[in-house]
């Protein structure tokens, strides 16, 4: 009898603790649903968005209101100060303190990121990751052992940027200097000297002239070092022009492209250790041309700076000049400003004769998901419209140039001229046991250019790769 009661005690106190459970789970506060009230929304996340460049901030801010009012979703973007910033992130992860859903990185970090479990292969589950929309470049950059496993977002590389004064100027005294039927052709070498309001020569109209200048002016812009240095020899410097090539020689940035397409360095997507090649025949050659171009031009890499090539550009001093995508919205500034008084516009990077030609190097930046995130959906749709959806503001805000393609408006011819160079340079390796590549690589640069052997020195640099791959 005694054990009867107990059970039926106990039968009553799980029928009631099941009760109150289901109350709980139905009618606990604020979500009890009454007749004539609608349903409480559930629960959106917030997305925490790392970055470390500066410039981004009124880029992602706008875009994250944007996204909020579109979608719903908060979006928090954070500024880090970038150093020792995939540890930083690997930290908050695995202790779970405020870590980052999704951040912004360079595509050189990707194969740190991905062994360390902080990137994922995406799931662009809009679609917008195709041909039509990004170069093969750029899909190369954020792949890494044959899966992509970021965004593509914005781009940096290295151009020739040119005087078109200076240079229509010197396409017109060349023109003036031909020899006319039943005349001998100067010396060569004896120089074409700009004349100002010469008037239009005979046989010619106004647009006649026009057209054959404009024409002439094409055809000097340089393909090689050589057609850079034939220029100089044969042409006076117009006045106020002190440079005819000037860029950084101690910065690898502006040095690469001289040997850069002779050189393999992780292959395709920069994550392949079998594919390494720095010394070869052509490597060589094109170190040598570069070694000889210090007595021609006579830079000092200990005091060159990207900074002066860029200034001396603007003051009017310089005829062709290495710079990178930064210098654009630089230039037009100044250019709209009326500070720059001169036309300019952009190039492919010249090789170093006509049989070797040259590749510019290419940095990617890219939009990477958390794979320690609890929200990596709603990450990998605000990462598209990051990259994708809000693209087309992204110049005007940032100064930046956009992976994305079909941005650009009618008149930015110098950025469409650009954004193919890029689709043909070289992009950063991700491989972490080469990480010390290119301040060896630029170490090299500056040793030749001061004198060293060229085969030597490169010789020296692919061993001592080699020998730090074998270590791994």
């Amino acid at each position: 009898m005694k054990n009867l009661r107990r059970k039926t005690w106990l039968c009553i106190f799980l029928v009631s603790a099941l009760c109150l459970g289901a109350w709980y789970y139905f009618l606990r506060p604020g979500d009890a649903v009454l007749p004539g009230m609608d349903p409480q929304p559930s629960k959106t996340p917030t997305l925490i968005l790392w970055y470390t460049d500066d410039s981004l901030t009124d880029y992602l801010n706008s875009a994250s209101v944007a996204y909020q009012d579109a979608e719903g979703v908060r979006v928090e973007p954070v500024l880090k100060t970038g150093l020792e910033y995939i540890e930083e992130i690997y930290d908050a992860s695995v202790k779970n303190e405020e870590m980052p859903d999704l951040y912004i990185t360079g595509t050189d970090t990707l194969e740190k990121a991905a062994l360390a479990g902080l990137a994922q292969p995406i799931k662009d589950p809009e679609n917008v990751l195709n041909s039509f929309n990004y170069p093969e470049i750029a899909m190369n950059a954020v792949t890494y052992e044959g899966q992509r496993v970021a965004y593509p977002f914005y781009y940096e590389t290295a151009f020739l940027l040119y005087n078109s004064t200076y240079l229509s100027q010197m396409a017109d005294a060349e023109l003036r200097s031909e020899p006319v039927e039943g005349e001998e052709e100067d010396e060569e070498g004896a120089g074409h000297t700009y004349v100002p309001d010469a008037g239009i020569p005979e046989g010619y109209t106004e647009e006649s002239w026009k057209e054959a200048v404009a024409q002439r002016t094409q055809e000097l812009i340089p393909r090689s070092i050589e057609d850079i240095t034939k220029l100089a020899m044969e042409h006076g410097a117009p006045e106020g022009m002190e440079n005819f090539f000037v860029w950084d020689v101690s910065d690898i940035y502006y040095n690469y492209f001289f040997a850069g397409a002779y050189m393999n360095v992780g292959g395709e997507c920069g994550d392949d250790p079998d594919q390494i090649d720095i010394c070869n025949p052509d490597s060589i050659h094109c170190m040598s041309t570069y070694q000889n171009l210090h007595q021609f031009f006579s830079i000092d890499s200990k005091e060159s700076s990207y900074e002066k090539v860029l200034q001396d550009f603007l003051d009017g001093k310089t005829l062709f000049a290495i710079v990178t995508t930064d210098a654009i919205p630089t230039v037009e500034k100044a250019y709209e400003d009326g500070e720059f008084r001169y036309g300019y516009g952009v190039a492919a990077l010249p090789g170093v004769d006509a049989e070797h030609a040259a590749k510019s190097l290419s940095a990617t930046s890219c939009v990477a998901v958390n794979a320690f995130s609890e929200y990596t959906d709603e990450a990998n749709l605000f990462a598209e419209y990051v990259i994708y959806e809000s693209a087309d503001t992204l110049y005007d805000r940032t100064g930046k140039l956009p992976c994305m393609g079909g941005v650009q408006e009618e008149s930015a011819g110098a950025r469409d001229v650009v954004r193919q160079i890029y689709q043909e340079s070289a992009v950063l390796p991700k491989l972490m046991t080469l990480s010390n590549f290119w301040v060896e690589l630029e170490l090299a640069y500056s040793l030749v250019w001061d004198g060293a052997d060229p085969e030597q020195t490169l010789k020296d640099l692919s061993e001592q790769m080699q020998q730090q791959m074998e270590k791994f």
